[in-house]
């Protein structure tokens, strides 16, 4: 298990550095030589002996006059999983050495490729995937009568966030949107945007969490050479549990210049197969504003990062623009721009009974592993050691599961490699298990 220190070796052969890729199942990103410091040993002597280890090259290291550090709390859970309890902050020790002319790397098993780049090419390569939440749109409606309204529209957002520990994380739903229409009836084309900011505290343990947000909504429309603004002050908290199938209720009260509007609404998620299907109801609780709000909808998954769905919602007014009630039906294609999940592989149960679960000792932390999941109401379940992995055999029968795996210190991990390893919304992973 690591500590506090690490090192990183930049190896120079003829103006040029070398750059190494991790093998898939450690995370498979590419870096400069590094590691961590072994007990009673030094930055210096760490940084010659992983040197030695990773790429067999045997020459002088120098200390750099630099150092770095990162913090940790942002990090997925099998990363974590490696450092030991309470740290959460890595200072980096920087080194260097000097390749004999024509020498190449002989890779440990934690590699499986590198390349010799100058520094442009080498930080270019070393981009490092985030866990963020972001994304983007556009849509356009066509009418489909004379006196139907025609309008577009797009916008962008996400969700930022920090993770305080391993339980809190705190943050900011940020959205922009922009349109325009024509309205038939009237013959006048006009225009509009909205904005939100709204900051949230979440707390998650397991597959459950809460959380308390408020913030801000605004709203400008220009028609007919008249220009409204309008904004409205939003508080409110959000609960869920679940993974695959995943319910979540929403209550938030909306403060505009007409009073305060309370609102409740509750979701289901199924997303355990190629279709995906949701449901949503909810309705306004004010004397001036009572009207409900529901919505359905289904997706396709065409690949790993393609999907089309459709879906028909009936909308209510809102405070901050107060909408018509209206009733809609879109459909749409969805493109993933960042690394694809794992996919899921359906298990038979083997001869010998149970489904056996696998996980490579190389991508655990130290000590005793245990695995928990639906099957066994997230009650850890130890694995048992086998050569180079972590074994055990669940008494489960058809269905789908969702699971995790946990440390002896405590910390719930998913390693990128697991099969059906998806985020959990929370800023952590489980692992989806279908069994046939």
């Amino acid at each position: 298990m690591r500590g506090d220190q690490e090192i990183i070796v930049v190896v120079r052969r003829d103006g040029e550095l070398l750059v190494m890729r991790r093998a898939p199942e450690r995370l498979g990103y590419w870096s400069l030589v590094s590691g961590g410091l072994e007990p009673e040993e030094t930055s210096w002597h760490a940084a010659v002996r992983e040197l030695r280890e990773e790429t067999g090259l045997e020459a002088q290291v120098r200390k750099l006059p630099i150092s770095l550090s990162y913090s940790l709390l942002d990090d997925p859970p099998a990363i974590r999983a490696r450092y030991a309890p309470g740290i959460e902050r890595v200072t980096v020790n920087a080194f260097v050495a000097d390749a004999p002319e024509g020498w190449e790397p002989r890779l440990d098993a934690e590699h499986d490729l590198y390349r010799w780049c100058d520094l442009d090419a080498a930080l270019e390569l070393m981009k490092y995937d985030t866990a963020r939440d972001a994304w983007v749109y556009g849509a356009a409606a066509v009418p489909l009568t004379d006196q139907a309204t025609f309008w577009g529209g797009g916008g962008a957002g996400g969700r930022f966030a920090h993770r305080a520990n391993s339980r809190a994380s705190l943050g900011a739903d940020v959205a922009a949107h922009g349109y325009s229409f024509r309205d038939a009836l009237v013959d006048q084309v006009g225009s509009g945007a909205l904005a939100e900011l709204i900051p949230f505290v979440r707390l998650s343990s397991g597959l459950g969490y809460v959380e308390g947000r408020g913030g801000w909504r605004g709203h400008a429309l220009t028609l007919a050479g008249v220009n409204e603004r309008r904004g409205v002050i939003e508080a409110g908290a959000r609960a869920g549990y679940g993974a695959i199938m995943r319910v979540e209720g929403d209550a938030r009260w909306v403060r505009a210049p007409e009073g305060v509007f309370p609102f409740a609404g509750v979701t289901l998620t199924y997303t355990a197969t190629p279709v995906q299907v949701w449901g949503q109801a909810g309705r306004w609780l004010h004397n001036d504003l009572d009207d409900p709000t529901w919505g359905a909808g289904l997706g396709l998954a065409l690949n790993a990062r393609s999907s089309v769905w459709a879906s028909v919602r009936q909308e209510a007014p809102d405070p901050l623009f107060w909408n018509t009630a209206r009733r809609t039906w879109s459909v749409g294609l969805t493109q993933r721009l960042g690394r694809a999940p794992s996919p899921i592989k359906p298990l038979r149960p083997e001869p010998a009974g149970g489904v056996l679960v696998t996980l490579r000792a190389s991508d655990a932390p130290s000590g005793q592993i245990s695995i928990a999941g639906d099957f066994n109401n997230w009650q850890p379940t130890p694995m048992q050691r086998e050569g180079d992995s972590w074994i055990v055999r669940l008494p489960v029968g058809p269905g789908v599961y969702h699971y995790a795996f946990r440390s002896a210190s405590g910390t719930w991990f998913v390693p990128s490699s697991t099969p059906g390893r998806r985020d959990d919304g929370m800023g952590g992973h489980v692992a989806v298990l279908m069994v046939s």
